[in-house]
């Protein structure tokens, strides 16, 4: 899409958008956070599914993809050629959608401080009446490190208090009788609690509002540390919406299944286990997924491990705390990606790794020929997690998987147009 016809595109969905949703005035709850928001999209759906009518913006947290979504389709790509059949289709869409549903759930993805990649301008396109904080972590950080002066003290913290603030548009743009979610644990999200005229419901994953630590428990699925925190943030909706904890509980418990790539147990070959959370990585979750790997003692344990994306100025001391867990939780390490390779292997060995057990490569292709050749020998747990960006490590769970014509159930990223991505890197 060239840059003349962006902004006005993007009016004209926004238009076409409220327009729908005046027709259907849904209850519309927002969720925000740096990590885990897809996860509790999921968790929200198990609780409410057998309740309410609920249409969900998965794979719609942008711009354009919640105005798209809420017109009730997804385009293959945002190529220049799919606009010109979105344009007038989305009319149509206006015009024959009269699907009704109680509650719209969206997630707000913000990815800069500035329009349209920004809170301010989705909270042009939806009005939450229920909004849920779920963290702040120095993701997507490189748009706002310009903001705070190289030689500033505490940059980092810094950095991080301005991707709470404007995540945070959605918490103080609530109405009266709406009602703020917030994570207790986090302490820039608890500071909302004093900047919003709705109703506050705080949860808390350690000790707080809605503590469910070990009683969930679903079948053929494992969780790490942050999990707890998904849960407690999906079930502190319930008195929101004047539903008993008991039986949201319940809902949960029964309906809830991780999405493709968030650590999935899959099968692999030459009976291996693999942990794919191929999807997407920042240092919290990382960090949650290895201590995961850690619990399975009897193994050998491999990580594979690719760049996480979009630090900016954060990104060698975020790969170097996670080389401290690595260390500690992995008996063989393959990095993937130059960021990798160039700030979390060098401090592996200043934390005395082995260095024959680590394996630094430049792409998803070359993991998987040395995984298969030189590192796998049988009976291994194998953790594959990394940013989403150019890296595609789900290449390496299918090329692992025991049964890989399962790929398009069990993995992410599937379909025509990542298909064509994944091509293009390998």
């Amino acid at each position: 899409m060239k840059k003349l016809f962006y902004w006005p595109i993007l009016y004209y969905l926004r238009f076409l958008a409220k327009l729908q949703l005046s027709k259907t005035k849904p209850l519309i709850i927002g969720i925000t956070g740096s990590a885990g928001k897809t996860s509790l999209l999921n968790a929200v759906e198990a609780i409410l599914k057998d309740k309410f009518t609920i249409k969900i913006s998965y794979k719609a947290n942008s711009e354009t993809g919640i105005p798209l979504n809420i017109l009730g389709f997804s385009p293959r790509s945002y190529s220049v050629l799919d606009w010109f059949w979105i344009i007038p289709l989305a009319l149509c869409k206006l015009l024959v959608n009269w699907k009704k549903y109680d509650i719209y759930l969206v997630e707000l993805g913000v990815d800069s401080p500035y329009p349209p990649q920004n809170m301010a301008y989705l909270l042009t396109i939806i009005q939450p009446t229920i909004g849920i904080f779920l963290n702040v972590l120095p993701v997507h950080s490189q748009p706002y490190d310009h903001l705070v002066p190289e030689k500033t003290k505490n940059k980092k913290a810094k950095v991080t208090d301005l991707i709470a603030k404007e995540k945070g548009k959605l918490i103080t743009s609530l109405p009266t009788d709406g009602f703020a979610i917030l994570n207790a644990d986090d302490s820039r999200v608890l500071k909302f609690k004093s900047k919003t005229k709705a109703k506050v419901i705080t949860f808390s994953a350690k000790k707080g509002s809605v503590n469910i630590k070990n009683k969930i428990k679903i079948p053929d699925q494992i969780f790490d540390q942050h999990f707890n925190e998904t849960f407690s943030a999906a079930l502190a909706l319930a008195p929101a919406l004047n539903l008993p904890l008991a039986s949201s509980l319940k809902s949960l418990q029964k309906n809830f299944r991780l999405p493709p790539g968030r650590m999935t147990i899959i099968p692999g070959i030459k009976n291996t286990t693999i942990l794919d959370s191929s999807y997407n990585a920042s240092r919290k979750p990382m960090i949650g997924a290895l201590n995961t790997l850690n619990t399975f003692s009897k193994n050998k344990k491999i990580a594979v491990l690719g760049d996480m994306r979009e630090l900016g100025d954060e990104a060698k001391v975020e790969h170097q705390l996670v080389a401290q867990t690595v260390a500690k939780t992995a008996d063989i390490i393959v990095t993937i990606g130059p960021l990798m390779k160039q700030y979390l292997a060098p401090k592996l060995l200043k934390l005395k790794f082995p260095k024959k057990n680590i394996y630094s490569l430049d792409n998803t292709p070359q993991a998987v020929k040395v995984l298969k050749s030189e590192i796998i020998q049988g009976k291994e747990t194998i953790l594959i997690k990394g940013s989403q960006n150019t890296l595609f490590l789900e290449i390496i769970v299918k090329a692992l998987m025991k049964n890989p014509q399962d790929a398009d159930k069990l993995l992410c990223r599937r379909g025509k147009f990542w298909d064509k991505k994944r091509q293009a890197l390998c």
